[in-house]
């Protein structure tokens, strides 16, 4: 008898947490922005839904979907359009350890991350690969930006990508890399056609990171917009700020 019972208290737990994880996106998840003059506010992350977007559509396929994929009858206000031919798909996996991360999944990521346990460790990043210009113009909140740019030209970029390496809890021992205190790093980009976040994530992989230390947040700034979630201007230092007009120039 016992087994029975056991499988269904496993399926039972299963349900909750699935529930628990669907829940964080109507709850919402606080999260701390840093601002550029060293000061902190208050962010909360959740489904934004219009209350001109609470219609009664019904689910038919003509009123949902149109010949630009929404519906006239669906209000302005609750739609979104995107550029569809750009970039290159990525697959849905990037290596066997890195665990690839849905919407929910990064609203439990950040509301493990905002805990007091993990802010006194310390131990996890949200980053945002993409270029400052990207990062500036729409970021989802809590992320830092970590520009890829870092990681594909080392050269160029020496001070920049060991200083990321410095922020990823990566220590230099010898001219040897030292991962014993690495962090946990959910990263993104634009979407699943963009390759800054795999970029990034293959020279990790390359020096050594440790892959089950990676989160990949596939869907980026696209799934994320076109799901109503809370997204942010990013913010930027005055260094930054002068660093980018300087690669705007050259």
């Amino acid at each position: 008898m016992w087994k029975p019972l056991l499988a269904s208290s496993l399926m039972l737990s299963i349900i909750l947490a699935d529930d628990n994880l669907t829940k964080l996106q109507y709850d919402g998840v606080e999260v701390g922005v840093s601002l550029p003059n060293g000061q902190k506010e208050l962010v909360d992350i959740e489904r934004e839904v219009s209350d001109d977007c609470l219609i009664d559509v019904p689910m038919k396929t003509k009123l949902i979907w149109g010949g630009d994929y929404a519906s006239y009858v669906v209000p302005d206000e609750c739609k979104v359009s995107f550029v569809s031919t750009i970039g290159k798909i990525s697959p849905m996996s990037l290596h066997k350890d890195i665990e690839t991360f849905g919407e929910l999944e990064v609203l439990a990521f950040l509301q493990t991350m905002n805990s007091p346990e993990h802010q006194k460790k310390r131990d996890m990043l949200f980053i945002d690969s993409r270029a400052v210009n990207w990062y500036k113009h729409r970021t989802i909140p809590s992320a830092i930006n970590m520009p890829f740019v870092y990681f594909r030209d080392t050269k160029k970029y020496a001070k920049e990508f060991e200083a990321s390496l410095k922020v990823l809890g990566v220590k230099k021992v010898n001219d040897k890399y030292d991962f014993s205190e690495a962090k946990t790093a959910l990263t993104f980009c634009n979407g699943a056609w963009c390759g800054q976040s795999p970029t990034m994530i293959r020279v990790l992989l390359k020096i050594g990171f440790p892959p089950k230390k990676i989160k990949w947040y596939r869907g980026g700034m696209q799934s994320w917009l076109g799901l109503a979630m809370t997204s942010t201007k990013g913010k930027v230092s005055v260094e930054e700020e002068k660093a980018l007009l300087k690669e705007a120039k050259e």
